[in-house]
């Protein structure tokens, strides 16, 4: 095999960071790919697939495809909802000014869970990433949406996996990271895919100390051990994924505890609250009938309300009074 260049080396070290994802190169105006990563994309998204060895023995030629930079969002796009993971990696000094080979790093992770371009995400409907939790007879749950700060956290003291199967079905999230026992679910593992949500193994994630360390770090508060562990995890991902400032992330928001009302799954496909159940798409559904929203975000907060009604209490009954004429065209 021919002797590697400093630029290929420098590729493989970077790549060594990021196994798991498709690395998006940075040479001059384009984002190269190479190896498997090149014939992935390729594939994926039609790209013409090349190399620059071409005088080389064929197994000494690396393929190679590309996208421009200025345009890349509607090629990640495309990969992140086909649930790859982007990494793109950056000239970390001006080339010009650079002496010898340009350093190069990687600024970030675009993952299914974690997008944040409004390009890449469906106007009028949050993108959660979610943490789960379970040991034993008990279990947690949190969920995120990074483009809007929203995070929310419960702990499930009893029947754990059926509490987080209800509330996958209410938030959707695109990815999941769970806890070993989590992973090892098979009612779990069954969801996720149903739901078409990545999940992601965060054996390493769910320790006590460093979950309680980042949540107070970034709430200043921590609540009990299981929404903690939750909690901690999830930042623990968003941290190492996202690699910049997450201070909109602020506000921790606890779900479980009678506040909503707590429908299954089956349920609310049956009622169609969110979408039909002919074709899964929004026309037809009590979310298509009531949403008169004229922003995303609007949308959005509808969109959230609706399957999750609220379990407060009301006055009651004999409070109001119904006209008889009322009464009588409801009979």
């Amino acid at each position: 095999m021919a002797e590697m260049t400093p630029m290929k080396r420098q590729y493989y070290e970077i790549k060594e960071q990021c196994p798991d994802c498709l690395l998006f190169f940075r040479l001059g105006d384009f984002y190269e790919m190479f190896d498997e990563d090149a014939k992935v994309a390729s594939k994926e998204l039609d790209l013409a697939l090349t190399t620059r060895d071409r005088n080389k023995a064929p197994e000494d030629q690396t393929p190679m495809c590309g996208v421009p930079y200025h345009s890349c969002e509607a090629y990640i796009g495309r990969l992140i909802a086909k649930g790859y993971k982007v990494a793109i990696c950056e000239q970390l000094e001006d080339p010009s000014a650079a002496t010898g080979l340009v350093e190069r790093g990687v600024i970030r992770v675009i993952t299914p869970g974690t997008v944040t371009d409004s390009s890449m995400l469906e106007e009028g409907r949050s993108n959660y990433l979610c943490a789960l939790w379970l040991e034993g007879e008990e279990g947690a749950a949190a969920f995120c949406d990074v483009s809007t700060g929203e995070f929310c956290v419960a702990a499930f003291p009893t029947e754990p996996v059926t509490h987080i199967l209800n509330e996958l079905g209410r938030f959707a999230p695109r990815e999941a990271v769970l806890s070993p026992q989590a992973l090892k679910n098979a009612d779990i593992a069954a969801f996720l895919q149903k739901l078409n949500c990545l999940p992601e193994d965060g054996a390493d994630r769910f320790r006590e100390e460093p979950c309680r360390e980042l949540t107070f770090a970034q709430f200043q508060e921590a609540g009990s051990a299981g929404e903690t562990l939750a909690a901690g995890a999830l930042l623990s991902y968003l941290v190492e994924t996202q690699k910049c400032d997450l201070s909109h992330i602020r506000r921790l928001e606890r779900f479980g505890q009678g506040r909503y009302m707590e429908l299954d799954y089956t349920s609310r496909r049956n009622l169609e609250l969110t979408e039909n159940l002919r074709t899964g798409e929004k026309r037809g559904s009590l979310l298509w009938v009531l949403d008169k929203t004229k922003t995303p975000m609007g949308g959005r907060l509808l969109r959230s309300w609706i399957p999750s009604p609220s379990a407060g209490v009301f006055p009651p009954w004999g409070s109001f009074m119904i006209a008889p004429s009322s009464a009588r065209s409801l009979s």
